[in-house]
């Protein structure tokens, strides 16, 4: 219908809240209280894998840390200033982070297993785990440092190297969680008050979808890899522009949207 998305604004954003919430205490007990240090990783696989066949939704509505920036520490950010973009020129900063992420294992598992000697299969906490464990602490606190400073996001947007994994494996199976219809895109550019990076994500998108409807041409656009799927633009789109729909970006972009339906 329109005037509505696929999603009730209504209760969009309880139903998000519920599902980060329901994270976030799976990841206090199990990390910081049972100190079962595999889960840090698992988070990492999980997201990186269902990037792969949906976009970076696991980012928006499903990680720990995610759920702490929204339901906690947006609620406190100061917003003193922009974050830098020119830090994270030619995304250095996210490969950066992603190297650091990928040595620091690296290191871990030869310290103990070359190291120490012990077996490749062994795992203890006392061996891998406050290592591990350690790096997740650093993650939250460094979100949450960034989140009060800057937008509460920008860890995820800018840093996080789970998101980069997420990244990497939906550019690669050219997936997105969200594509804009053409046809009924109004150009208000509501969306983009929602969005955490609406100049990167949403605005080339209302733009072309502006250019398209000029030449009276009809398209079904994907979002790009970098998006992490919180859907709320999907939720506030007045028009219905914006929907779920995981297809395949190279089938989908610049075929006419009967066509692709």
């Amino acid at each position: 219908m329109e005037g509505k998305g696929q999603i009730d604004p209504k209760t969009w954003k309880g139903i998000r809240s519920v599902m980060q919430v329901q994270l976030m205490v799976a990841f206090v007990v199990a990390v910081l209280l049972l100190k079962q240090w595999w889960f840090c990783v698992l988070m990492i696989a999980l997201g990186g894998l269902l990037s792969a066949f949906h976009g970076r939704i696991w980012c928006g509505l499903l990680c720990p840390n995610g759920g702490f920036i929204d339901l906690i520490w947006s609620k406190i950010s100061l917003r003193l200033l922009p974050f830098p973009r020119w830090l994270n020129k030619g995304r250095v900063l996210q490969s950066a982070f992603l190297i650091g992420m990928i040595g620091y294992f690296a290191w871990i598992v030869w310290l103990v297993n070359i190291h120490k000697g012990l077996p490749v299969a062994y795992a203890s906490y006392a061996q891998h785990g406050y290592l591990f464990l350690r790096f997740c602490q650093v993650m939250l606190a460094l979100a949450a440092g960034l989140a009060i400073v800057f937008e509460p996001r920008t860890f995820c947007a800018h840093l996080c190297p789970g998101g980069t994994i997420g990244t990497i494996a939906a550019a690669l199976t050219k997936r997105s969680p969200i594509v804009m219809d053409t046809e009924k895109c109004a150009g208000c550019r509501v969306c983009t008050s929602v969005c955490d990076a609406p100049d990167r994500l949403l605005v080339p998108l209302i733009e072309k979808s502006q250019a398209l409807q000029t030449q009276g041409k009809k398209e079904k656009l994907p979002i790009s890899p970098e998006c992490y799927g919180c859907l709320d633009c999907v939720a506030i789109c007045p028009k219905g522009a914006l929907r779920v729909e995981t297809l395949n970006a190279s089938e989908t972009e610049g075929v006419p949207l009967r066509e692709a339906q």
